[in-house]
């Protein structure tokens, strides 16, 4: 640690807001885009705040029912708004106000309601992998797959595992 001379005083400590809500008035709180997993296995993917928890528009996967709901959520889940639930089988969907369950709408009506392109990845007990726990043959591919990638210089960012389906997919104009 660093000792100050005998009568100098401290430096000046600059104070950060504490939350998005303490931001200069006028300005939308900052985000970006990701996942948040639950306990239970519940999945959000859409808009996420600086602390990484969600906050804006995206979907929340339910994993016991496989219903998924899409809409304008804070940072507890809880829905603003207009938004839309779709069943284990993306084939029915309902009209959500709130999180309340307000009727029945056909595909087509739901996706232009939330500005989806298309319905939502099936996310469900029986459409995960089963966990397997620790591989020595996987982990010897993906530090290959990764050294690979350094080697020829490309972008980290590209999983060995293929493409993350569960973000939404909004229409142009949008997102």
């Amino acid at each position: 640690s660093s000792l100050l001379p005998l009568g100098a005083a401290p430096p000046a400590v600059r104070r950060f807001p504490a939350a998005p809500r303490e931001m200069e008035e006028g300005l939308p709180p900052p985000t970006f885009h990701g996942c948040y997993g639950m306990a239970g296995g519940d999945l959000y993917a859409g808009a996420l705040d600086v602390f990484g928890k969600p906050r804006g528009r995206g979907i929340v996967y339910r994993i016991e029912s496989g219903e998924c709901d899409v809409g304008e959520f804070d940072n507890e889940l809880r829905m603003r708004g207009a938004g839309a639930r779709f069943n284990r089988d993306r084939d029915e969907a309902f009209e959500l106000r709130d999180g309340d369950l307000k009727g029945a709408l056909d595909l087509a009506a739901a996706l232009h309601l939330v500005g989806l392109a298309v319905a939502p990845a099936p996310r469900h007990k029986g459409a995960l992998p089963t966990p397997t726990g620790y591989d020595r043959l996987r982990h010897q591919k993906t530090k290959a797959w990764y050294e690979y990638r350094a080697l020829a210089q490309l972008p980290m960012t590209e999983s060995n595992f293929g493409v993350n389906e569960f973000p939404p997919k909004w229409k142009p104009g949008r997102e």
